[in-house]
């Protein structure tokens, strides 16, 4: 009998699971890599406090009711250069120049803008008045000392090494890269290498799931194409399984004659669960293997493959590394009637036209959906349908 669950319920199966070790690497090579710890700053960013414009720095008590008919008149003392020191403290009555981004001189707690400046000799004439820290930017206005910035889970993005770089930190602890190994079975398949031969079907997702892991931050290994034949399949998964961390057997996963992966599954761990309550995709199965690793066999069709690898499955890969959520959702109005029957969960495919989600309709096998698909509307199991007009959150 099969053990068919929800993906509810494969969510709370798989919040035990544990994450894999961490590594320290270089934060060059650190791009998609999982934080194993979060970032605390250790420094004041920018550091110092620099001027928002360029202008003059002044004390700003000393341009008080100044203006054009009655301008203040201050000593120039100095031109700051980007990325260089003041060499002097102002006194009162005093000004320097200083470009934008410059470091404002001691002494100084404004700055008046260029244009709102004129020159007599040396001497300055203001013609507005600032106020207390006007075109002052602090030095922890951009990050502070001891605060968080990038939290643990967060996949590292190119923003986050230019944060990295700025806080001085040339190492980060990282998630090891979860290794996985695909198998793709069925007498059926066709090798990319291999011409068409009707009615044999090209193998796609075999590569769908090497390059859709390797998206999601794995070391991802394509075993190639297995026949029907139950111990080729058994050797092949007890090889990869010793390789890897997860080994996903697509296809072989429903109940027919032919179709290995339960056995197999029964073979090298404790299966736990054969079926999810979803459409499409019901014949999803997982085993967990001895140090922590994992069998899943996914769906032979490939839309169906797609869907529950992307939404479903993806997420132990998520919980093995401790990542935090990154799926993109957008609310959208439907875009027309859809009936589904209670009972299970249903990913429905949609294409977006001028901001309106409309059903694509076609079967899990049909290969012309994944070049329409925009998005994922995920239907409760006990919600019968929508109603054009509805509100939906569309998946990415």
């Amino acid at each position: 009998m099969l053990k068919v669950i929800s993906t509810y319920e494969f969510e709370k199966l798989i919040e035990s699971i544990s994450e894999v070790d961490s590594e320290e690497i270089d934060i060059l090579d650190s791009h998609g890599r999982v934080l194993s710890e979060d970032i605390i700053s250790n420094i004041n960013i920018p550091g110092f406090r620099r001027s928002a414009v360029d202008g003059y720095a002044v004390k700003s008590s000393n341009t008080y009711m100044c203006s054009e008919t009655m301008p203040a008149i201050l000593s120039f003392k100095e031109n700051i250069e980007i990325g260089k020191k003041p060499s002097l403290e102002l006194a009162d009555m005093e000004c320097s120049y200083v470009p934008t981004g410059g470091m404002i001189p001691e002494g100084a707690d404004s700055v008046v803008m260029l244009e709102d400046v004129e020159f007599l000799g040396d001497e300055a004439l203001i013609n507005k008045s600032v106020s207390t820290l006007e075109n002052v930017v602090a030095e922890d206005e951009d990050i502070k000392k001891g605060k968080e910035v990038i939290l643990k889970g967060t996949t590292i993005n190119s923003t986050h090494i230019a944060i990295l770089i700025s806080l001085g930190i040339t190492k980060v602890k990282v998630k090891r890269q979860i290794k996985v190994g695909i198998i793709s079975t069925g007498d059926e398949l066709l090798s990319i290498e291999e011409n068409i031969e009707i009615p044999k079907i090209k193998d796609t997702n075999g590569p769908f799931l090497t390059f859709a892991s390797r998206e999601d931050g794995c070391i991802s290994t394509h075993y190639g194409i297995l026949k029907d034949v139950e111990e080729g399949i058994l050797s092949a998964v007890k090889k990869a399984l010793s390789e890897n961390d997860i080994v996903f057997l697509s296809g072989g996963s429903s109940a027919g004659n032919k179709d290995f992966s339960e056995k197999t599954m029964l073979a090298l761990g404790e299966l736990m669960f054969h079926g999810l309550a979803v459409k499409p995709g019901k014949p999803t199965l997982m085993a967990k293997c001895e140090g922590n690793k994992y069998i899943v066999g996914l769906p032979g069709h490939p839309l169906a493959c797609t869907i529950i690898y992307k939404f479903v499955i993806s997420k132990l890969i998520d919980k093995m590394y401790g990542r935090r959520a990154n799926k993109i959702e957008q609310t959208l109005e439907f875009g027309e009637n859809y009936h589904k029957a209670r009972g299970r969960e249903e990913y429905l495919t949609v294409t977006i036209k001028d901001g309106i989600a409309y059903p694509i309709h076609a079967k899990s096998s049909a290969m012309s959906v994944m070049a329409k698909c925009d998005g994922i509307v995920k239907i409760d199991r006990d919600v019968e349908g929508l109603q054009k007009g509805d509100k939906v959150k569309v998946m990415r």
